[in-house]
Parts: C-alpha cells; structure tokens; sequence
C-alpha cells in the first residue's frame, strides 16, 4: 500500500487498522466545506476478492442492512461505493478495542473486567440486538439475525460506548443473497444449536451467542471450543453448559440462572427475546452494584490503555498495553478451579472485590424500582398466575355495579317510601282484609339482614294510588338490595 497518509477518493487513509481474510481496514478522514473534517473507517474489500461476486454481493448486503440501522450501540454507515474497481464501506470510527482484546489484555496486566462491567457490556449489546430484530423499514420488518456475535464484533470506545459491528453474514429479509436451506455460516464456537443444524432462525439464536460471551468473560475459559470444529459442533450441540460459578465463585445464583436460561439448548426454553435477557441483566445490576462509580467503562479503559491513547494522541505508535501486575492484595484474577461438582449455592450478595479504584460513571436514565426485585427463577415446573384469571366473570371488578352516590340515592329514596307507608298505616281507616302474603316487601338493614316482616294496614278502596306507591317502594327496595351486595364485594 506504500506510505500513509495516502488519498483513496474523497477520503484520505490514515493508517491499516488490520487485515482481514477478505478485507482490510484503514482509519480515515473525509474533508469538506469551512475546514469540515469527519473521522471514519474504511473497510475495502481485498483486490482477489473483487472478482467474486457471491461475496461482493455479501458485502453489499452488509452495507445495505447496516445503513438501515441508526442506533447507540450499532456502529453506523456513512457511504457505499466502488473505487478502483474494489468496493468499499465507510463507517463510524470508533478510538477503541474491540471486547476480545479488551478481555485478553484486561486479564494479561492483573485487571480484568468485573463481573458487573461484563454484565453493563451485555447489557448494551442486548439493547443494539434487539433494535436489529425489531427494526422496520417502510413498514415491513426486517428480521435482521446478525450470525456472528463473538467478541471479535464488539467495540469497546475508550470513552466507554459499546457498539456492535460487522453485519456481513446477517440474515434479512430484504437482503438480495439468500442464505441456502443447510448453509452454515459464522464462528463454530459462539453458534446456537439450531445455527449449527442450518435451521430457520430467530433473535434467540443471537441471544445464544451473547450468553456464550456473557460466560466467557466472567469465567475466561472458552465454553464451547475444543481442537477441531467437529468437535466444536459437537460440543455445542450436545455438552450442557456448567454455571459460571463453577470456576469464578463470586458469580451469584442469580447470574448463574439467567446465563443458564440463555444458553438452554431448546429454544423455547430461552428467553422470549434480547429486551427480556436485558431486563434481567438490568435488575441483577441495580440489585446487586451499590457503587456504581466503580464499574463504570470509561476510567477502566482509560487506565488500562493508557499508553496506547498517549500515542494516539500525539501521533506516536501503537502498541498494546505491557501488563503490569496487581498491587492491591485483592485482585480480580480467576480462581484456580477447585474440584467440587457444580451445585446450587445459596442466593447471597456478591463481594465485589475492593482494589481501591474510584471510577466516575454517569446513570443517563433512571432506574425503575422494579428492577431491584429479585429475578424469576429458572425452574420450568412452577406454574405462573394467570393473568386473565383476574378477570374472570367470576370476579366483581371495580368499575361494575353501582357507584357510592347511586347507592345512597337508592337508600334515600327507600326510607322516604317506608315513611309514607307508615304515615298512612296511621291515618284513621275503616277495617279491611289483610294484604295477602305476597305483596308483603322485605326490609333489608345495611348489613344485608332482613328485618321481621310486617303486613300494612287495610288501605281504603277508593284510593286508587296505594297500589302504586307500594310498587314503587318494592322496585325501589329490590335495587337498593342489589346495590349493597355489589357495594359489599367490592368492599
């Protein structure tokens, strides 16, 4: 490629960033109006790559998907073109590591990442993941799976932001190159079960792949990779994946039942989508972090890669961080395993080791108190409430019946009745037969007990509204009745 800086179109390539098997990647600026200057990255596609159009035609489809996604934690794409017969992407520029090395050279000088750093990085990933999933474009979903979700895809930024990267094998629905039925693509070693037999696919195949990530980084032992990929398959279809505590006991129950949710072979066994697994992450992290200053990503960058950013900034090379050991006694290294089997141990508040660093970090959104609760339990065999079952016909809600004032209207109305009807059983009359049993009318008291029954006295023949006004007292009585039962059931 000869020296850098070096123009390539409107752009002017900065330094190699790496080299991949099918493209190479260089740090780049693009200029503008009014001294208008943009950091970005260009990922070209390798000149004996060119000729080959099913992976031009992936690389397209790269473009195409990522382009449609404009979220925090996606890296995103400003241009697609073809330059000098090769094509090429340009992209966000992230002044970062990706999280693999950040998880190698964390774990190399003595400080690897706590456990409540790799859950807020798995929190962020969940986030992007979801958005992909649930994206829609002119009102037709996407369904973008993205395939490859290993370490080597995420970005660490040494201010703290975490974006994911490199949508080249993500399946969609509008991509122009369809995946063929059978057709096995992505890293043997982060495949979900049905990835690995070529079946159809869903979000919950990338939650698979994240959980084996979320695993790795808390325990730095790889789960599923053995000496050969046959093995490897093997491995991830068939070997049943140890809690994490087995070989860092400061992970809790808690974690452990999540991850093993994640990484459950059945699908329908998972959970639902990435937003459920963030969820939880989320209320195991307000939970269980008292001091959130302490975990935060930024300062554990900074001071972990100080050196390289010093380069960085006044043009000097590039160079890994020297591991430097750990003076503080209570250091974050794994412990050696020891040989108990793997077991459940008892729901505790896990000791975040004190090495005495004070790490600033701002919360940007509130934290809902539910979030706090203890998470749901991993066990299959305890049946859920059901949630219609609350509002079953059987069930007298709220808003049925009558309300407070109707009710007192009603037995206000009721003993105005009842005093007419006494004031003319007192009036003067001739006698009469007696009233027959039936139309006799319940009194009912406020505590639904009826009162001794009494038959009116004899009402002269000639008045003609009697009739009348006992009706209406019995309608009115009969409602009032109604009335107290429903009041009495919501009470």
């Amino acid at each position: 490629m000869g020296k850098f800086p070096q123009q390539f179109g409107k752009y002017t390539l900065i330094r190699k960033i790496a080299t991949g098997g099918m493209a190479e990647i260089f740090q780049a600026k693009t200029a503008g109006a009014e001294g208008f200057v943009r950091d970005c990255v260009i990922k070209r596609i390798l000149p004996h790559y060119s000729e080959d159009e099913a992976f031009v035609r992936m690389f397209v489809d790269e473009a195409s998907i990522t382009a449609k996604l404009q979220h925090p934690n996606i890296v995103q794409i400003y241009d697609f073109d073809r330059l000098d017969g090769a094509h090429f992407i340009a992209m966000e520029y992230i002044e970062g590591e990706d999280l693999s090395a950040v998880i190698k050279d964390g774990h190399a000088a003595g400080r690897p990442l706590s456990i409540a750093q790799c859950v807020w990085i798995c929190m962020q990933i969940s986030k992007g993941l979801f958005y992909a999933h649930t994206k829609e474009h002119k009102g037709r979903p996407l369904n973008i799976i993205h395939r490859d979700i290993s370490p080597h895809n995420v970005m660490v930024s040494y201010s703290g932001e975490i974006k994911l990267m490199d949508f080249g094998i993500a399946k969609a629905a509008e991509r122009s190159t369809k995946t063929q039925a059978g057709t096995v693509k992505g890293k043997v070693a982060y495949m979900s079960p049905e990835q690995a037999r070529g079946r159809k696919l869903d979000g919950r195949s990338d939650l698979f792949a994240l959980a084996i990530c979320l695993w790795e980084m808390l325990t730095h032992k790889r789960l599923f990779l053995k000496t050969s990929d046959f093995e490897t398959l093997t491995a991830v279809l068939k070997q049943q994946p140890e809690p994490a505590s087995r070989y860092n006991p400061r992970v809790d129950q808690e974690l452990d039942d999540i991850l093993l949710t994640a990484l459950d072979k059945s699908v329908e066994f998972r959970h639902k989508d990435l937003q459920a697994f963030d969820r939880e992450l989320t209320r195991w992290y307000y939970k269980h972090v008292k001091d959130l200053e302490r975990e935060a990503i930024k300062p554990f960058m900074t001071d972990l890669y100080r050196d390289k950013i010093t380069a960085l900034r006044t043009g000097g090379s590039s160079t890994r961080p020297v591991p430097r050991p750990n003076s503080n006694p209570r250091s974050r290294a794994t412990p050696p395993v020891g040989s108990r089997p793997p077991r459940r141990r008892p729901i505790q508040e896990p000791a975040l080791p004190d090495d005495g660093r004070a790490i600033p970090m701002t919360v940007e959104e509130p934290v809902p108190e539910i979030l706090k609760a203890k998470a749901p339990s991993r066990a299959r065999n305890i049946p859920r409430p059901d949630p219609a079952s609350f509002n079953s016909s059987e069930t007298l809600l709220e808003d049925q019946g009558p309300s407070q004032a109707e009710l007192q209207q009603a037995l206000r109305i009721a003993r105005e009745q009842g005093n007419s009807a006494r004031r003319l059983r007192e009036r003067p009359t001739t006698k009469s037969p007696p009233v027959p049993p039936a139309s006799r009318v319940p009194d009912v008291t406020l505590h639904g007990a009826q009162a001794p029954q009494y038959t009116p006295a004899a009402v002269p023949p000639t008045d003609p509204n009697n009739n009348n006004i006992m009706l209406v007292a019995l309608a009115v009585l009969f409602l009032a009745l109604g009335g107290l039962i429903a009041y009495l059931l919501v009470e």
